[in-house]
Formats: structure tokens, C-alpha cells, sequence
């Protein structure tokens, strides 16, 4: 649980934080010092000088401060003012403390912010880059020998798909309501008229693709900004990127996830850590993994999964599959 000390015409609001384990991160540019404790900023109290981190796995943790801590962001270094404020600072800005001061183990001496404004939009042009490469469409014809799918796209032209190599086929059976009931699939599987999604490398100034991951039965992604979130009627609006259109989408708000570094000592991948609805707000990056109805076009959400450090969304960790969300939600049979 934690609260917030907010002086406002001599009234004091106290934050009460409960402890939490320090957990590090890194970005895709390692920093030169790495972190002692890192998280979400989730309030401070200006009477004790302490701030309260909540990390990617949700444990939470207290830090001092004093004036001669000092806080810097890309742009700026600043230190609390004569009463402790933090001018520079805002709810769920990601803050990485670097080191501690000698004589006082529990208090700060420099802390690196990374604006939650930052990381948003970090995150934006991560998953523009995530939906430029997915495509979704409707097998047009199948060349096993060549290793070739033609893909139909609506208001576009269609599609080849080059996937030969090592290619992850999957099938979404029809029942299914969770990414956990995908199973294997073959050039077998695929047939005319089927629904498809390709994650792969678009070939540049062609109509073509390479193939890593292909999904049959419907399954799909989508990547965009939350537009509104209405839990009591399972109902998220979503602002595509792609398109910008804003998309109604069926959710139950139950399969939220953040991506973060394993918590695990010394482990370097990235995974998902549960997450609720509170932890959103209007205007996040998300990606929504669902299935869309051909006919009626309506888009049941399995999964909706986002990220609050600057290690990005979907980014593998070192070692880590390119395609490593998928395993992450369950595809296999392995759950988040």
C-alpha cells in the first residue's frame, strides 16, 4: 500500500509506504552505473523525505532522501528544494537509484528519471515498429514447395510470404479463448480462406515478407494508445496506431501483464509480471493479443500487456527469442 504527502496551504497529506525488495533494470543502452533499487515513482512523504518505488513485479520499495541528493533526467540534474519538494518529479516517472551515501545506507546520493512522458513515448514507437511487422489476413493460396502463402489483405495489395527456414506454425482452434490453447501447426494446417497472422521482416519497397511466426484460426495483435477503459461492461477503447481509428474491444480486464527484467539474481531475460487495471491509465501504450471475427469484425482480447521501464515492451532480453512474448503468454502450453 503506499500514499502520498502532498503540502497544499499548510496541510499535510502523509503517504505511508509498505517496504518493498530492490529490483534492477537496464535499458537496450546499458547505463555506466548500474541500479541499487528501481521502479515506478508511487509517492513520497515531505515530512520523513522518502519515496516509495513499486517495481515491475509489483513489490514495493522506501528510499531516503536529503538535500543533497541529487535527481537527474536526460535533460536536467535538480535536488529537493528548503522543504523537501521535488519540483521535477511526477507520479510513475521510472527513478533508478545509482548509489547510496556512505554514511547513510538508506539515503540516496544521485538517482537517474526517466519522465513517464518518456516512456510512453518510447513505447508508441515500439509497437508502431511491432505492428509494421504483423500482418493479418486471409490465406489467398499455399505453395509448400517454394515455401510460399499468399496473404490477402483488406484495402491493400496481397501479400507474399516467404517461410522457409525455421518458421514457428500455430493453430488457434476455434473454441479457444486463451493463447495457452494454441497448438502446433504445420503447412499442413493451412488452407485457402484461412485467417492468418505473420510475424516476420517486411521486405523493403515490396509487397513481400519474411516469416518467423505464423498464426492460423484468427489470432492476431494490436498496438495502441488506451482511449477509455469501462471494466463493469468488459469494454476497452483502443486508438490503433496503425490506422488511428478508435477500435471497441471485448475484455475482461483479468490477463494484464507489464513487462520487466526477471527479479531473479542474476538473470538477464525479460518476462511478464501481473498487473490490474489499476495500473493503467488513459493514453498508455499497450499491445492486445485477441482473436478478430471476420465477419462481424469484433475483437475479443485475450491478453493486454504493456511496460513502465526504459527496457522497453517487447524487446528480448539477452539470449531471449525475438519472438519471445509469445512463449510468454503461453503459446506451448506455458503460462504467464
Amino acid at each position: 500500500m503506499w500514499t502520498l504527502s502532498v503540502v497544499r496551504g499548510g496541510a499535510v497529506l502523509y503517504l505511508l509506504a509498505a517496504p518493498m525488495l530492490a529490483e534492477a533494470w537496464q535499458t537496450t543502452t546499458p547505463p555506466v552505473v548500474a541500479c541499487r533499487a528501481a521502479g515506478q515513482l508511487a509517492g513520497w512523504d515531505l515530512l520523513e523525505h522518502t519515496i516509495t518505488l513499486k517495481s515491475d513485479s509489483g513489490q514495493y520499495f522506501e528510499f531516503h532522501y536529503n538535500d543533497s541528493t541529487t535527481f537527474a533526467t536526460a535533460d536536467a540534474t535538480f535536488r529537493p528544494d528548503d522543504i523537501g519538494i521535488l519540483e521535477g518529479l511526477n507520479i510513475d516517472d521510472r527513478l533508478c537509484v545509482e548509489a547510496f551515501q556512505a554514511d547513510r545506507q538508506d539515503t540516496a546520493s544521485r538517482v537517474r528519471v526517466t519522465l513517464r512522458g518518456e516512456i510512453d513515448d518510447r513505447d508508441k514507437r515500439e509497437l508502431v515498429r511491432w505492428q509494421a511487422e504483423s500482418l493479418f489476413g486471409t490465406v489467398r493460396a499455399v505453395d509448400p514447395i517454394n515455401h510460399r502463402i499468399t496473404v490477402s489483405v483488406p484495402n491493400s495489395s496481397d501479400v507474399s510470404v516467404d517461410a522457409a527456414g525455421s518458421v514457428a506454425f500455430w493453430t488457434l482452434p476455434a473454441a479457444a479463448d486463451d493463447p495457452a490453447d494454441a497448438v502446433r501447426g504445420n503447412w499442413e494446417s493451412l488452407a485457402a480462406g484461412d485467417a492468418i497472422y505473420v510475424r516476420g521482416e517486411r521486405v523493403t519497397s515490396t509487397h513481400a515478407m519474411r516469416a518467423s511466426l505464423v498464426v492460423s484460426g484468427g489470432f492476431r495483435s494490436f498496438g495502441g494508445s488506451v482511449e477509455s477503459m469501462e471494466p463493469l461492461t468488459s469494454l476497452v477503447r483502443l486508438r490503433d496506431f496503425r490506422s488511428g481509428r478508435i477500435r471497441p474491444v471485448r475484455f475482461d480486464f483479468m490477463s494484464i501483464y507489464v513487462v520487466g527484467e526477471n527479479a531473479v539474481p542474476g538473470a538477464r531475460d525479460r518476462r511478464l509480471y501481473r498487473a490490474t487495471v489499476g495500473d493503467l491509465k488513459r493514453g498508455d501504450a499497450v499491445l492486445i493479443m485477441g482473436r478478430e471475427n471476420e465477419q462481424t469484425g469484433a475483437i475479443d482480447a485475450f491478453i493486454l500487456i504493456t511496460g513502465f521501464s526504459p527496457g522497453g515492451v517487447l524487446q528480448p532480453g539477452p539470449g531471449q527469442s525475438a519472438n519471445w512474448i509469445f512463449q510468454a503468454i503461453g503459446f506451448g502450453g506455458r503460462r504467464p
